[in-house]
């Protein structure tokens, strides 16, 4: 189980690293909102809100950085409780924007959503003194 565990936190970590830094970068595909042209409006609005002359927008930099710290945070194993609550909004909002405007690509948002929850679980006792 102690395996599993590991394998979930560095896998999370990885990707949240990986998807923090296209958010600057832009080295990955973007996801194809063919048919969803919602989704691609929203996409967008978030990208380019407040666009700089480079074509970042300050949102999707926020989002980037605070998943590249969560990565690095949960790839180190420091403050690993901090850095999951960090990451419960961008979890959510990735699950809601593909339940509203883009349900076929909701896999991997389902799957940040699932390991996050599973890894607070997991540290629950850290999180206890917050619910008494």
């Amino acid at each position: 189980m102690k395996a599993l565990y590991l394998i979930l936190r560095l896998g999370l970590g990885l990707m949240l690293l990986v998807f923090g830094l296209n958010k600057f970068f832009w080295f990955l595909v973007d996801f194809d909102f063919t048919g969803y042209p919602e989704a691609e409006y929203l996409f967008n609005a978030l990208r380019y809100s407040g666009a700089e002359p480079t074509g970042k927008g300050y949102i999707m930099n926020l989002v980037g950085l605070t998943e590249v710290v969560v990565g690095l945070l949960l790839i180190i194993k420091k403050w690993v409780p901090f850095a999951l609550v960090m990451l419960v909004p961008i979890s959510l909002n990735l699950v809601l924007f593909h339940v509203f405007v883009n349900p076929p690509n909701i896999g991997p948002a389902l799957a940040v959503a699932l390991v996050n929850g599973l890894l607070m679980y997991k540290n629950w006792n850290s999180y206890r003194p917050l619910f008494q």
